[in-house]
């Protein structure tokens, strides 16, 4: 196929319908101008030796692979003025969330595949849990608590990023998966890190002390825990009065060890943001009715960060 002057519409429907074809080995091949020959808005029409093409910035390649649930390979420069475009169809039925048979404390442990994914190999991810932590106050002597910490990814970035005073703040991270917390404790054995093996449901027993930062990515939107009862409570009874909270909300998901964009709900063959607006809308107007300034941004995962006014 040899794509020039055609619609972006035109190519989607073509596209489709040669995957709708293809097995979970097969690639479809496709020539497009070379994105490289210049730097125009997409859509733009150029004209090349007299061939009509319409310009397109290779980001359209990668995002098209990714609405049509494909892997994108590496292009290969053809002559003249081409590039070839290869896409493989994704194993949608490759997937973490399949973890059937694994006991409920270890779907997310050492083995998994959920044990296989870096979230801050994501540029995305990175870039938006970076500014959460640029967005809120840190200081020397503060307490920061993580609900879900798995095997502290998160409490690492945050290390490397305030470097100079981190082994002066006190670090406690929850989770109920033994493995991860193992692998946790290993990576970080110094004494002011603290890691508890336990269902944040209870954290009521845990007799925590008073924190200055709580981070949550991911977890209280679990469908095991009541998330909105227990950040009710961590906000009532563990944050302190001039605390700021870091809340990670999934929009994405893994398919074939690709990240694809936006949360998917049962029932729906697509994604269906409803449940994540309405999750940010109760975190952020119950944390706004406490006197907390909210903020919202990211992609792949919505980020909410709150901190006193």
């Amino acid at each position: 196929m040899i794509f020039t002057d055609q619609s972006l519409h035109s190519i989607y429907v073509r596209l489709k319908m040669e995957l709708a074809s293809c097995g979970i080995n097969d690639t479809i091949e496709f020539e497009v101008i070379d994105p490289d020959i210049s730097n125009e808005f997409s859509g733009t029409e150029i004209s090349i030796l007299g061939q009509k093409y319409i310009y397109r910035p290779f980001k359209v390649w990668v995002d098209l692979a990714e609405v049509l649930h494909c892997k994108i390979h590496t292009p290969r420069q053809l002559k003249p003025n081409r590039i070839l475009i290869r896409y493989s169809p994704l194993n949608l039925n490759k997937s973490w969330h399949n973890h059937s048979g694994v006991h409920i404390t270890e779907k997310y442990g050492v083995g998994s595949d959920f044990s296989k994914i870096f979230k801050f190999e994501e540029p995305y991810f990175l870039n938006d849990y970076l500014r959460s932590l640029k967005e809120i106050q840190v200081d020397k002597g503060m307490k920061v608590l993580n609900l879900g910490i798995n095997r502290g990814d998160e409490f690492k970035i945050f290390k490397e990023v305030y470097n100079g005073i981190s082994d002066r703040i006190k670090f406690t991270g929850i989770d109920h998966c033994p493995s991860a917390l193992k692998i946790a404790k290993k990576n970080f054995p110094d004494d002011n890190f603290n890691f508890i093996n336990e269902d944040i449901a209870k954290i009521g027993d845990l007799g925590l002390p008073e924190q200055d930062i709580v981070i949550s990515i991911g977890t209280l939107q679990s469908p095991d825990i009541d998330g909105k009862e227990i950040f009710r409570y961590i906000v009532q009874n563990i944050l302190s009065k001039e605390g700021s909270v870091i809340l990670g909300f999934p929009n994405s998901r893994y398919i074939d060890c690709e990240v694809v964009y936006g949360a998917k709900t049962k029932n729906y063959s697509e994604s269906n943001l409803n449940l994540l607006f309405k999750d940010i809308s109760f975190y952020k107007k119950y944390l706004q009715q406490h006197g907390f300034k909210v903020l919202t941004f990211g992609k792949y995962y919505v980020f909410l960060v709150a901190k006193k006014d």
